[in-house]
Formats: structure tokens, sequence, C-alpha cells
């Protein structure tokens, strides 16, 4: 959960670059960082989400 919360905190910090970004290239070099990050929160959040069985 250590390693989710590093990951968050540098996705807003990734956001907030986004804001003041100047010019299209840096914009878009931030925005695919800042997808980069959000997709290694989701996969670490879904490794501790409990399963659910269900077998009918």
């Amino acid at each position: 959960m250590i390693m989710t919360k590093k990951l968050t905190y540098r996705y807003a910090f990734t956001l907030l670059k986004m804001k003041k970004a100047e010019g299209r290239n840096e914009y878009m070099d931030l925005a695919k960082e800042a997808n980069l990050i959000w997709h290694q929160i989701v996969s670490q959040k879904s490794k501790y989400t409990p399963r659910i069985n269900c077998r009918a």
C-alpha cells in the first residue's frame, strides 16, 4: 500500500506540472507520464483487492 501512496503523489504532482506546461509537446509528455502512473496505481490496487469466487 505504501507503493500506491507514492504513486498517487507522483500522479498528483504530474497533473500539477501539466497545468504549468508550456507548449503542446511538454503537455503531451506529461500526459503520457500521468497515464503510465495511473495504470501502475490501478494494477497495484487490483493486487490487493479481494477476489470474489462465484461458481454457479
